[in-house]
């Protein structure tokens, strides 16, 4: 990961150099509408496909190509134009933005050989309850095992467990080798319930909570949470 880090951060600088020195062309073009062109070469190397996987969130591949460059001194003439893609803002996150891009299109008698754009290997997932982290929501939880949180299910062992206390203590137990200190009621945590209070707090439920919110977290409340289809997160 360490290594993929650096080399996006690099591809990043090599992008910032290519379009300080593209700027003066592009404001020439935005203000006479007419096409503007660089002396450029083709080259190989790699390129850096990056892809959404949740809202301001990125992951990256790289791969061989082969594209058109603008350099001083270059034996070819390139139209630069512009576009958008998804860049990122901060590699360590995987943050990333939708930004305005300039790129060299090579001379017709020059297209280099289209690379196929990778497609990203599926996550099959891997469905089931999970106990998430203090402040962590059941969408996050559920995302980072390749799954979606499932409100309808959670909300009906917080049923369950509103109805008999002492069979969420088993729930628990049986489900994730948790052992409750106590088993009460959080008045103030409806949408977040079932969960613990703390890592290693008693387990707690809610007895006024109409519907679970997959989105809401609490920093003091670890959620249990269903991940994937009522069939995937057995109550008893």
């Amino acid at each position: 990961m360490a290594k993929s880090v650096l080399i996006a951060i690099c591809s990043m600088a090599v992008l910032f150099v290519a379009v300080a020195a593209q700027k003066m062309a592009l404001e020439e073009k935005e203000s006479t509408n007419s096409p503007t062109t660089c002396a450029c070469e083709a080259q190989k190397g790699t390129c850096q496909y990056i892809f959404e996987t949740e809202p301001g969130f990125c992951k990256w591949e790289f791969f061989d190509c082969e594209k058109c460059v603008c350099v001083e001194g270059g034996s070819m003439t390139c139209v630069v134009s512009t576009g958008a893609g998804f860049a990122l803002t901060d590699p360590g996150t995987g943050a990333c933005e939708i930004q305005k891009t300039l790129y060299a299109e090579c001379p017709s008698e020059m297209k280099p050989t289209p690379t196929p754009t990778p497609t990203p290997t599926p996550n099959l997932g891997n469905p089931g309850w999970y106990l998430a982290a203090l402040g962590e929501s059941c969408d996050q939880k559920c995302s980072s095992v390749g799954s979606t949180c499932n409100a309808n299910q959670i909300q009906d062992l917080n049923s369950v467990a509103a109805g008999n206390p002492p069979s969420f203590d088993l729930f628990m137990a049986a489900t994730f080798s948790y052992i409750c200190p106590s088993v009460q009621t959080c008045a103030t945590c409806n949408g977040v319930m079932p969960g613990t209070e703390g890592s290693n707090g008693s387990c707690r439920y809610s007895t006024t909570q109409a519907v679970a919110d997959c989105a809401d977290s609490n920093l003091k409340i670890q959620r249990v949470c269903c991940c994937g289809d009522a069939s995937d997160c057995p109550i008893f």
